[in-house]
Order: C-alpha cells, then structure tokens, then sequence
C-alpha cells in the first residue's frame, strides 16, 4: 500500500458512493487507475465493506394546533416570547378578530399539557381560544 492508496482510501472514507471518476479528479490519477486499485484493496481485504451512516427519527411525535386571542397592543412581545418557544414551529397571524393560529410539534401528547401550562399560558396578553390535535396530513 502506498501514498496513492491511502489517498483513495481517505476520499471513500469521507464518502463511500463517490464514483471512481471523481476520486480520480481529486487525486490526480485516472479513472482505471482508481477503479484498478480499489479492487486490488478489496481483494487483499484493506477495504472490507461500503457502509454508511444514518440516523432514524424513531420518536413519534404529535402535532397540534392553538388559536389564541393576543392583546394586540402587546402583539409585538408576545409574538417575540412565542417565537421562543422550540415547540412552535410555525406562527400565523389571521385577519380580522381572528388572533394566531400556531402549530406545534411535540413527542407524545403527554408533553402537550407542560407546554400550554409552563410555557405558553404564563405569556401576559394571550387566551388560548381552541386546540386542535393534527390526525392527518394530507397536503
């Protein structure tokens, strides 16, 4: 093994799906050079397998949404401490008298009470009108 090998080596190191092309481009050699010598790697077992990582997002989460009435003189602070709140991902402001309408994402339903208990009610100038759990998306 030498220097051209270990150069090989460090490219699939950082991505196992590059094509024997690219690495060629990154490492000054040809193509058939490349592909001649992963194969020689494999066969002596230096390389032993093409893997990658990955992360599942395996917690189930629950989605709602809050309709609130905001004391509109105060629109500004509250929309600024609702932002800060991780579990709101998304915050609408209606026309009308229609107030806010926000989504948020939690892990399970068991964590929906502490987040309207602990952190959106304790907001000065809102009411928390209506709660609706997202069942389905369909669009």
């Amino acid at each position: 093994m030498d220097v051209i090998d270990l150069k090989i080596l460090e490219e699939l190191k950082s991505d196992s799906r590059m094509s024997f092309n690219d690495i060629s481009e990154r490492i000054g050699k040809t193509e058939a050079t490349v592909r001649r010598r992963v194969k020689k790697l494999m066969e002596e077992n230096v390389i032993k397998r093409f893997t990658i990582e990955y992360e599942l997002d395996t917690k189930p989460k629950t989605s709602a949404t809050i309709k609130v009435e905001p004391d509109f003189k105060d629109i500004k602070r509250i929309l600024a401490e609702l932002s800060k709140i991780e579990e709101i991902t998304s915050i609408w402001r209606l026309s009308g008298d229609c107030g806010l309408l926000m989504k948020v994402d939690i892990p399970s339903i068991e964590q929906f009470n502490p987040l309207i208990e602990d952190k959106i009610s304790p907001i000065q100038g809102i009411k928390i009108v209506e709660t609706c759990f997202i069942t389905d998306v369909i669009k």
